[in-house]
């Protein structure tokens, strides 16, 4: 048994208009092929798909079936080359982003509404990691992409610019300074600072080293974690003050209290990936890094 797609075409067209010569007409050939290809196909199958007569042909019970299948089909044999299509124009397919937690509460929410809404059929995963390990999974090829704080630039990567925001202090809510509307960096110079290891977030270890020494001093670090939201945690629960990025404010965490800094130090984050990332939803991706508008 042989045929092929071109002559279910043409019985879905024969099965829908039931006349020979229309269904010629629709299909831009003339009627002898078309009758020829009918034939040829139910001498394939071995069965009687039609009944015909001078004037319309009516489908046989058998013709019925084989009418919705053969439809079926070709809507799916369409539907691979569309989607197939829409993935080597990165419309469509799989993306994987990491993000470190800062990200979370400043870029990455207003990015990922900006990809989907744009290319709604992209599946984005999400990946949250330390700023340290970004790099090792991008070689990997754990992720495509990642948001991360601009010191992650070595040779084979390339990285764009997407949002800055200043920094602040947080306070706990007992603290003489916790009703400040702003203060200079020096008035935290006697204080004891929750932080975490310059190996896990670099570029921000050193805004926020600079910014202690803007006002003369040195941190006193008595704790350190990797992370900023446990960082603001640990303030809450009066154990010392920290400086975080102004996003972490969004937080809202009882007993913690965010105020603004008169330091002129900025946090930077970016969009990071490997060059030679062939990623066709990658390329879609950095339309909208390059489109992006903090919201």
């Amino acid at each position: 048994m042989k045929f092929d797609l071109r002559q279910l075409n043409y019985f879905v067209v024969l099965a829908e208009t039931k006349h020979f010569g229309l269904a010629a007409a629709k299909l831009h050939i003339s009627q002898p092929p078309l009758s020829r290809q009918i034939a040829s196909l139910e001498s394939a199958l071995g069965v009687v798909l039609l009944e015909r007569s001078t004037r319309h042909v009516a489908l046989t019970p058998t013709g019925a079936h084989f009418y919705q299948e053969a439809k079926r089909l070709l809507n799916q044999y369409q539907s691979l080359i569309d989607s197939t299509q829409a993935v080597a124009r990165g419309e469509k397919g799989t993306l994987t982003i990491g993000f470190t937690m800062s990200a979370a509460w400043s870029v990455l929410p207003g990015l990922i509404r900006q990809l989907s809404e744009a290319f709604p059929l992209i599946d984005v995963k999400l990946i949250e990691l330390l700023p340290s390990a970004l790099n090792q999974s991008l070689l990997a090829g754990e992720i495509d992409c990642g948001v991360a704080y601009p010191w992650q630039k070595p040779s084979g990567f390339s990285y764009h610019a997407l949002f800055r925001e200043p920094l602040c202090a947080v306070v706990p809510a007992t603290h003489p300074l916790a009703a400040a509307g702003q203060i200079e960096p020096h008035q935290l110079r006697d204080e004891v600072f929750i932080s975490f290891p310059s190996r896990t977030a670099p570029a921000l270890h050193t805004l926020v080293w600079q910014c202690c020494l803007e006002g003369g001093f040195e941190p006193n670090v008595k704790f350190e974690t990797h992370l900023q939201q446990t960082i603001v945690n640990l303030v809450a629960e009066g154990l010392g003050v920290a400086i975080v990025p102004h996003s972490m404010s969004k937080m809202q965490l009882a007993g913690a209290v965010f105020i603004p800094l008169t330091s002129k130090q900025m946090v930077e984050q970016g969009a990071i990936w490997l060059t030679s990332n062939d990623n066709p939803s990658l390329n879609s991706a950095k339309q909208c890094f390059q489109t992006y508008q903090p919201i």
